[in-house]
């Protein structure tokens, strides 16, 4: 029995890690950019020669993390590589496996913690690649051997996402005088829910996320059950889980089975008790805080959450904020809190952290603008509104400026810039042109943050950051000269606004961000008491605006300028934070701080190969994605380059007493993509068109060449993404066809098709089943250029129109689509949709159903109307949980003319075969119906997966046709530090 139990794990973990695309692929670089590395004992990094004495750095700091991470993760000695991503504007990483790297985006980020951008992903990522060597023992590394890399990146699916993320902030936190888990900001979204709502959500709603509540992440409550473990178990506790993940993956649950035996636990038992002992000291804390409420300015929330960021006075009664909620992308809103009024003035493009300035009618951000075809260059440029007429334009172009404010007169910006080699300057710019007037560099290369100008426009002051944490200074425009107001240190800054001589800022120093003022004699005195955190500190006059955070999210509150402070008791809270229970350690003496780094050229032509696993057996990614079952005996091969250019398969396999081969390669690493296949071996097809054709006197082996060359361009950017398509491709085939006129066959058929395809569709919410207004269009023709007397060919359009429903997050679909060919001898498979409820489609109490149709012509067009039923929210143990309900109705109108209708019946022997009907004329096909689909998580899996069935009918009163209907979302197996990742935040 447990023989048959393991036989069927390694099945199991073969064709899932496979079906679920575990090869993960991060984009590529700009062809033109050289590579330089640097070898040390544990790591190759790889970076890009524009990154210049950074990567140094940046090794230095790999460095002196495993020196750290070593005590605590005793593996065995690897050499990892580790690929840096300088020409992308924001600070994240991440571990990937299969094959194993690290790869790194470097650059610090606006809303960062008081801790160095490079030591903070030095040590969260390598804690996750120690994680994965931790696992590389027993039955794992058995495995390994024979199955290369992949068997361990899916053996790590086995560990919860909050443990390994949980892990790795704790690592930053406990290893550092700083890190996430010593943030206020960190923790707020959980301390709010249980001080307000009186606990957190379960733990499978946490886990499995939610589209009815906003729901604190897994980095968030995954870090406080792995400090609470830590403080109350025995530090082993872990090790073990790993160890036995590692060596017995094959028991299914080896974390529940090592916490039980460790600590008499279970995950979900593990995380119900972290946050009753957090309640009590939460509550605790909450009690002492003497906090304070603030009138609210925005609108009545109700039960909705709802942020408000960075409120900006625009007026008497005119407030500006960036809104983000679930059920809309994030906003531009202008609320007048006289009148209790929100209108939304914009929708802008991708921006994080949600940051804009204001000043005489002028509104300024900056957004993320990638590159259209290189996923990791990217832009970081300046953005203007015009409030008075809401128009909206791009001040620069192609820049990295990171943040940005306009001065008080609206004529000038200021903006703090990253380079690409890591150098940090402050900018002066025109407000009208965007031409540069001035730029300083930075004192020490601090990583500049926030630049906010004061009531004169004579003075800015900044955020900077350094090893030894975050500071403020101030730089006088008039002499071009520095001045800190505050030194460095672990207490996390998140405004500055200097007014007079006084600094008005946002930081964490009493265990909550609130609002200080500091006078000129450097006497610190606290103007809010925030419950949670106040942030977002704006000044006009004398008024100060502010966001203050609740469990439903940030309001808008507002205070006056004090005329006169007295210096109050600021009291650090520091029980309500586990890690304060654990000794920062300091890194041992014998570090990496005075090594040699020797870089060197890394040339991409003597690197394009990295075989990183394999499998005694031959499985078709495409295939088993449908069926798990489609392996056979033989081998295959797959490779993938450290700068994700090259990826290849290559296989061998024996059914039917045949050998096959296949093959495959996709080379991404110029402007243009290129993809070859070869499949040799495989029975050819024969199409005789009659029982009356003898078969060819010789059948040769199957083959097929397929080859592409294809543009996908990307342009992200403003409100709307678009996508071009553009692809050119060739399929060779050795199929026997017979040609009645000519009595032979021709066995050799070589199709070219071309194919365009353009969307354009607008940022979506959370909540958003489809974009409220996208339109996609797609032209394709194929032809046989060397045999048309006897093919002929096939073109065909499709356009799809998305507009929203009646309610939020409703939406209708308009589909028009056509295709016409010419076969001379020989009909093609339609490319278009055909209405629904046809093909595939079943009536309960009938066993005759259509297997194809496919028609010389057909025309086809569709409504749908799609909408949200529900989000339950519900739960069937650790079975299942259930997100959304979800319905689409549909109307399907096609128009065929020459028609083949394909209809798979049961003969008299009960055997299932297909018949062929040919309709010569032109035919309607109608339908309308539903359908009806779940949202669903199982076995707390984090792929979403969509289910449901569809119900249609073809006349008013007959009984449905029913089809069932699945989808899955599957996402590569990588792991990392989860800041500055795109898509919506809150």
């Amino acid at each position: 029995m447990k023989l048959n139990r393991i036989l069927t794990f390694i099945l199991s973990v073969f064709l899932s890690g496979i079906a679920s695309a575990q090869y993960y692929n991060t984009g590529q670089d700009p062809a033109s950019l050289k590579w330089m590395q640097i070898k040390t004992d544990r790591f190759t990094l790889i970076y890009p020669k524009t990154y210049g004495d950074a990567g140094i750095d940046f090794a230095r700091s790999l460095d002196n993390a495993w020196s750290q991470l070593s005590h605590l993760y005793p593996v065995k000695k690897f050499r990892i590589p580790v690929v840096i991503h300088n020409h992308t504007t924001g600070s994240n990483g991440y571990v990937a496996w299969a094959p194993d790297r690290m790869e790194i985006y470097p650059t610090p980020e606006q809303n960062s913690i008081p801790l160095d951008a490079n030591t903070q992903l030095a040590i969260h990522e390598l804690t996750h690649v120690m994680q994965m060597e931790s696992l590389n023992k027993g039955f794992t590394k058995a495995m390994s051997v024979i199955s290369g890399q992949q068997f361990t990146g899916v053996v790590a699916g086995l560990l919860p996402l909050w443990h390994l993320e949980g892990d790795a902030v704790f690592s930053e936190s406990v290893l550092t005088g700083s890190g996430r888990g010593r943030t206020s900001s960190f923790q707020k979204q959980l301390k709010a829910l249980m001080i307000e709502k009186g606990n957190v959500f379960s733990y499978d709603k946490s886990v499995n996320g939610s589209f009815r509540d906003f729901v604190p992440d897994h980095y968030q409550y995954g870090y406080q059950m792995m400090a609470w473990s830590y403080s109350k178990y025995d530090p082993q506790m872990w090790k073990k889980a790993l160890s036995l993940t590692g060596n017995a993956p094959f028991l299914i649950n080896p974390v529940n089975l090592s916490l039980r035996k460790s600590a008499s636990l279970t995950k979900k038992r593990l995380f119900n008790e972290t946050f009753d002992s957090l309640r009590t000291v939460w509550t605790k804390d909450d009690g002492r805080s003497s906090s304070l409420s603030y009138t609210v300015l925005n609108p009545s929330k109700g039960k909705k959450f709802i942020n408000y960021h960075s409120p900006v006075l625009a007026g008497n009664d005119e407030i500006i904020a960036v809104k983000t909620s679930l059920y809309d992308p994030p906003s531009f809103v202008l609320i007048r809190p006289s009148d209790n009024s929100e209108k939304r003035i914009h929708i802008p493009g991708h921006i994080y952290p949600y940051y804009i300035s204001y000043g005489n009618g002028r509104l300024v951000w900056v957004e993320t603008h990638s590159d259209p075809r290189w996923e990791n260059r990217e832009w970081s440029d300046i953005m203007v509104m015009d409030v008075r007429n809401g128009q909206t334009r791009r001040l620069t172009r192609k820049t990295r400026y990171m943040s940005a404010a306009v001065s008080p007169d609206g004529s000038l910006v200021a903006a703090v810039e990253t380079r690409t080699d890591n150098r940090n300057t402050l900018n002066i710019l025109d407000a009208a042109s965007g031409d540069k007037l001035h730029s300083v560099v930075s004192p020490g290369n601090a990583a500049l943050q926030r630049p906010q100008w004061d009531a004169s426009g004579a003075f800015l002051t900044v955020i900077h950051l350094t090893a030894q944490g975050e500071g403020i200074l101030r730089f006088s425009l008039e002499d071009n000269t520095w001045q800190t107001l505050i030194e460095t240190g672990t207490d996390d800054i998140q405004s500055s606004f200097l007014r007079n001589d006084s600094l008005f800022y946002v930081s964490s120093l009493n265990g909550t961000e609130n609002l200080y003022l500091m006078k000129p004699d450097g006497t610190v005195t606290p103007l809010t008491r925030s419950r949670f955190g106040a942030t977002d500190l704006n000044l006009r006059g004398s008024k100060m605006l502010f966001s203050d955070y609740t469990s439903s999210g940030n309001n808008i509150s507002s205070l006056r300028i004090p005329e006169t402070t007295e210096t109050g008791l600021i009291v650090n809270s520091s029980d309500s934070y586990l890690i304060n229970r654990f000794e920062a350690q300091k890194p041992p003496a014998e570090n990496a701080s005075g090594n040699v780094y020797f870089p060197s050229p890394y040339r991409k032509w003597k690197n394009l190969f990295r075989f990183h696993s394999w499998m005694p057996f031959y499985a078709d990614i495409d295939e088993i994605r449908d069926d798990l079952s489609a392996v056979a005996p033989g081998f295959t091969l797959m490779t993938q380059n450290n700068l994700s250019s090259l990826i290849s398969t290559f296989g061998y396999e024996y059914t039917d007493q045949r050998h096959k081969f296949h093959s495959k390669i996709s080379w991404m690493g110029w402007y243009p993509m290129f993809e070859s296949g070869i499949e040799y071996g495989n029975p050819v097809y024969v199409e005789k068109f009659s029982e009356d054709v003898a078969d060819p006197d010789i059948l040769s082996d199957g083959y097929s060449w397929n080859n592409k060359i294809y543009l996908p361009l990307v342009f992200r950017g403003g409100t709307f993404t678009k996508q071009l398509y553009l692809s050119a491709s060739s399929s060779i085939k050795n199929d026997y066809i017979y040609l009645r006129d000519k009595e032979t066959y021709d066995n050799l058929q070589n199709q070219l098709t071309g194919r365009i395809y353009f969307s354009n569709y607008r940022r979506q919410a959370i909540r958003d089943i489809y974009p409220r207004f996208a339109q996609t269009i797609e032209l394709s023709y194929s032809d046989y250029p060397f045999d048309s007397d006897i093919y002929g060919d096939i073109m065909s359009g499709k356009v799809s129109l998305y507009f929203p429903g009646v309610l939020k997050n409703h939406g209708f679909r308009l589909r028009i689509e056509a295709e016409k060919q010419n076969p001379e001898k020989y009909i093609l498979g339609n490319r278009i949709s055909f209405a629904r409820g046809y093909i595939g489609a079943r009536k309960p109490d009938l066993n005759v159903w259509y297997d194809n149709i496919i028609s010389q012509e057909l025309q086809t067009g569709s409504i749908d109307y799609y909408m949200p039923l529900a989000y339950p929210d519900f739960r069937l143990g650790s079975i299942m949980y259930m997100t959304r309900i979800r319905s689409d109705l549909f109307y399907d109108r096609s128009v065929g003319k020459d028609s083949y209708i394909f209809i798979s019946d049961l003969n008299d022997e009960g055997r299932r075969v297909i018949t062929m009907e040919n309709h010569d004329y032109s035919e309607t096909f109608e339908s309308f119906g539903v359908q009806l689909m779940a949202d669903f998580y199982l076995f707390r899996i984090p792929f979403m997966i969509s289910s449901g069935v569809e119900a249609s009918w073809r006349a008013i009163g007959e009984t449905p046709y029913l089809k069932m209907l699945f989808g899955v979302d599957i996402f590569g197996m990588n792991i990392g530090k989860g800041k500055g990742l795109s898509g919506n935040k809150l």
